[in-house]
């Protein structure tokens, strides 16, 4: 039979746990820290519940010297402040989950399952979590991750354009700083442009500059990006959405390596390694007459081609493990690893946001993980869930606001979104104010902050 270990110093919630348990469970009871620390290491529980207010150790103490013992049991949470420091500090500590009192038994009965579920499940363990690198590296072993490692090697000490292509979301930026980091440039700027955003209109002056006086606002000389990344690289993503206009302007540099700043008379030498990107077929745009032949050719010097994460699946689980330990230790959270299950579920998924979704998707989970292990249930791929069926209700609120007569309905939209966003993130992680603040994005101050503003007052 399995064991449930509580540990609680009120009589009353011994018995009514014992009652509601006892014909599933062999209930083992504790009513002070001490004794539960007993009980677990001669019973070897499956499952604990444990009460944070204890006469004689604190239940935080309690919880660290349990997952000392055996990090493997998952431990249930029960408080009567469900939205404290001390709360938030469990989860940290690694606690499964936590319930609030008064409690309900049915719910309690249903985390319980889950804990036992999880604890039954085969696992991927990590090892060195603290050897985790915030550099971004190029990390993979199927044979186009080796090739392509293998020709940055080869091609980082010479000046020549490079061309990287792959779908959104497959490492081009990344590949391009390898070759960057790899060069003897790697101790001179590393600029990158966006080609996509840049708007016409100030096309010159972010990439070229200029002087005081160009236009109305030029007060001051401004250095444009390719002056900015002299001696370094520069790195032209998404270089298939540009205009022709830019196209030209990329050219003329790349053909006589000067420019003038807008509003200038000087050409200015430009001494700087190019290397651009595209999710396109550029050969195909330059049939088409969408790009520059010209450019295309000076551009294609050398080649690299970055197959989808769907194509290298050998490289999934080695992704897996880089970024759980990343964001783990960011969030300073206890994830030793990952279930078989969840691997196996990361594996199968055809990944149409290449390693960026794959990165999102652990970011998450990471978050959202109330054990040792993600589990499936913590990467929310089904499709039903990834569909944007909520479309429909944010159109609601922009009409209701929009048709509000509130003076400001903009700023009065946005503002409610961020409530409903900050109060749906404080929901998922169960009031967990880290781990909401890492979801939405944003500090911990200002989540605290955020929530006093809009009077949240179950997170207050």
């Amino acid at each position: 039979m399995k064991r449930l270990l509580i540990i609680d110093d009120e009589p009353s919630v011994l018995y009514a746990f014992e009652k509601a348990f006892s014909k599933d469970y062999l209930v083992i009871t504790a009513e002070s820290g001490k004794k539960g620390i007993e009980g677990f290491q001669k019973n070897k529980p499956h499952v604990v519940l444990l009460d944070l207010k204890l006469p004689d150790i604190s239940g935080l103490e309690v919880l660290k010297k349990l997952k000392e013992l055996n990090p493997e049991v998952p431990v249930i949470v029960i408080t009567a402040f469900a939205d404290s420091e001390t709360a938030t500090s469990a989860m940290k500590e690694g606690a499964f989950d936590y319930v609030s009192k008064p409690f309900d038994i049915q719910k309690i009965r249903e985390i319980i399952k889950r804990a036992e579920e999880s604890h039954l499940e085969e696992v991927i363990e990590f090892s060195n979590f603290q050897e985790v690198s915030s550099i971004r590296r190029l990390i993979g072993k199927s044979q186009a991750i080796l090739e392509i490692s293998k020709l940055i090697g080869q091609l980082a000490d010479h000046d020549v354009p490079v061309l990287i292509e792959g779908e959104s979301g497959v490492g081009k930026e990344l590949v391009a700083r390898a070759i960057h980091e790899n060069s003897k440039r790697r101790n001179k700027p590393f600029v990158v442009v966006n080609c996509a955003a840049l708007p016409e209109g100030l096309v010159e002056s972010e990439l070229f500059g200029y002087e005081p006086g160009a236009f109305t606002s030029a007060e001051k000389r401004k250095l444009g990006k390719f002056e900015v990344a002299q001696g370094g690289t520069i790195f032209l993503d998404e270089i298939g959405d540009m205009s022709p206009l830019t196209q030209a302007k990329i050219l003329r540099v790349l053909q006589e390596k000067t420019f003038e700043r807008l509003g200038g008379n000087t050409p200015i030498k430009v001494e700087v390694r190019i290397i651009a990107a595209t999710n396109k077929d550029l050969s195909e745009e330059t049939k088409r007459g969408n790009f520059r032949k010209d450019l295309y050719h000076r551009l294609n010097v050398v080649n690299i081609k970055i197959p989808p994460l769907r194509e290298r699946r050998e490289d999934i689980p080695l992704l897996v493990e880089y970024f759980v330990k990343k964001y783990a230790s960011e969030a300073d959270l206890k994830i030793r690893g990952i279930t078989k299950e969840a691997l196996e579920v990361l594996l199968n998924y055809n990944w149409p946001g290449n390693v960026r979704e794959l990165e999102n998707v652990l970011r998450r989970a990471v978050i959202l993980c109330k054990g040792s292990y993600i589990t499936k249930e913590e990467l929310f791929l089904d499709k039903e869930k990834r569909e944007f069926s909520h479309v429909k209700t944010i159109e609601d609120l922009v009409n209701s606001v929009l048709l509000s007569g509130q003076n400001s309905p903009y700023h009065a939209l946005l503002s409610q979104i961020e409530q409903i966003m900050i109060q749906r993130a404080l929901e998922i992680t169960g009031g967990n104010q880290l781990k909401a603040s890492f979801l939405l994005g944003i500090n911990r101050l200002t989540l605290r902050k955020k929530i006093k503003e809009y009077n949240i007052k179950k997170y207050i």
